[in-house]
């Protein structure tokens, strides 16, 4: 507490001083600025003054509030510097280390208008925080995922003469996950337990729960499973059997799973005609098939009375034929008896 209580005393009294018009009343009178721009000093230094009272009672989140709403109404490096030195209180390192530095570049730019005992000390916060941060070489598989940390995109960092990116958690505002710069890169991170998310289309969502020791260096491998594909199979005929490749998956309608590929379906029913086609599927892609089973028409030569006429046809050909072509009876020989005596016809004319 003694701390906190010098740090206000110390710090932020010398950033309010350093603010200038923004926060001294009794700054000598220069020429009158238009009305509207002047309220708009008046409130940002009251909001600006309302976040040093509160900060010498150790009201951080308070106090940050108020030196982010004097900021948005007239940014300055005074009030950039007491914003970081809340968000260094807060433990938010990562978001205090850049707010820090931005406030050494702005005073810099504008003729080093903070008080070097301001200076000094954000550039012992800056020193102190690099100790604080965790640092983790990270993968991810595939690199096109969309990663976020505590529900907030990464922020790529300068990193110059790197081997790998640099990013930093917990800077940019909250929203949805972006894919990283590469599929291997570094990232600084405040200290405690952080929920990783990494999302891309046709895979499976990850969620990974871990917790950084401060000032520690880690490895973290971030792997997606590829989805699987659904085939979703009807027919105009219930109860038709579904094939998709070799394995027979059930009655229509099915929902079949399988990984993303191409594959061969057949929808089959007696007494109709087998429907068949090929379709290739993409991780977590899902296609509907609907069978169109039409009745089978055998042709004439597989129908059972053809055969049956046929084999008629063909008994009564034989029976004609065979009456056409027989031989005629002869008659049987003559007996003559014992003494061979044989009378012949004659023709007896009148």
């Amino acid at each position: 507490m003694a701390k906190t209580h010098r740090f206000a005393s110390t710090f932020l009294v010398a950033a309010l001083l350093a603010a200038g018009p923004l926060a001294r009343a009794d700054q000598a009178p220069r020429k009158p600025p238009a009305a509207a721009a002047d309220d708009i000093k008046a409130t940002a230094r009251a909001r600006y003054v309302e976040g040093v009272e509160l900060v010498k009672h150790a009201q951080w989140s308070e106090a940050l509030a108020a030196f982010e709403a004097s900021a948005k109404l007239y940014p300055n490096p005074a009030t950039t510097l007491s914003t970081g030195a809340c968000e260094r209180a807060l433990g938010r390192y990562v978001q205090a280390r850049a707010t820090l530095a931005r406030a050494l570049a702005e005073s810099a730019a504008a003729g080093n208008v903070l008080p070097e005992s301001s200076v000094t000390e954000a550039k012992g916060f800056v020193a102190e925080i690099d100790r604080i941060l965790a640092h983790v070489a990270v993968t991810v598989d595939p690199p096109e995922a969309a990663i976020a940390i505590d529900g907030r995109p990464l922020a790529v960092q300068p990193a110059q003469g790197a081997p790998r990116p640099l990013t930093a958690a917990g800077v940019l505002p909250p929203g949805p996950g972006v894919p990283p710069p590469a599929a291997a890169f570094d990232l600084v991170l405040d200290p405690g337990v952080h929920v990783i998310t990494l999302s891309r289309k046709g895979f499976t969502d990850a969620v990974v729960n871990r917790t950084f020791a401060p000032g520690s260096t880690s490895n973290l491998d971030l792997k997606l499973d590829l989805l699987p594909a659904t085939l979703k199979i009807t027919s105009t005929q219930s109860g038709a059997l579904v094939h998709v490749g070799d394995s027979d998956v059930g009655p229509a309608p099915v929902d079949v799973l399988r990984p993303a590929g191409a594959y061969h379906v057949e929808v089959k029913k007696e007494g109709f005609l087998p429907y068949g086609t090929q379709v290739t599927v993409q991780p977590g892609e899902e296609v509907k098939l609907n069978a169109n089973l039409a009745v089978d028409k055998p042709s004439v030569a597989k129908r059972w009375w053809f055969w049956t006429s046929i084999a008629a046809v063909i008994g009564t050909g034989v029976v004609v034929t065979y009456e056409l072509t027989k031989p005629k009876p002869q008659p049987p020989p003559l007996d003559g008896g014992s003494a061979n005596w044989v009378v012949m016809p004659t023709a007896v004319r009148f």
